[in-house]
């Protein structure tokens, strides 16, 4: 079964929007009505590349992987996301992306207990401390 021609330009758009930051593949947690991304990569995210190594299967392998209209409904995108800027409904409130993690560094494990996050995940992020920048920002510059 293919898929209709809306939905086919739909992803069309959403491709040529993205700029494979990665932000959107980190794990998000609320504080108040604030998300914040973590430091915390899904496990099926490429961290040299920022690009999905399941990325034709990710809603069937990962549950909590949000299409682009889940992401702008919850806020789960950074204001600097192309996608906040283009299809963004009016007051979206964008996900934080400048937590101070030195300052929380010492619930480092509960924070990650929380949110699932693998043994190989947990021992990279902690390896590189609460001072490091993210991940998402070493893998290189995003495409323009």
């Amino acid at each position: 079964m293919g898929n209709s021609p809306a939905v086919v330009i739909e992803r069309s758009l959403h491709e040529a929007l993205c700029n494979h930051c990665g932000k959107c593949c980190y794990k998000k947690i609320f504080i108040g009505s604030t998300v914040h991304i973590t430091p915390f990569p899904c496990k099926y995210l490429d961290i040299k590349t920022n690009l999905c190594t399941v990325y034709e299967r990710r809603h069937e392998v990962n549950r909590f992987c949000l299409s682009v209209e889940e992401g702008l409904r919850v806020s789960a995108f950074p204001r600097d996301c192309p996608y906040v800027g283009a299809l963004a409904p009016p007051g979206y409130r964008p996900a934080r992306d400048d937590w101070d993690w030195d300052g929380e560094w010492e619930n480092f494990d509960d924070l990650a207990d929380d949110l699932g996050v693998t043994s190989e995940i947990r021992e990279l992020v902690r390896a590189r401390g609460p001072e490091a920048p993210p991940l998402y920002i070493e893998s290189g510059k995003p495409r323009a």
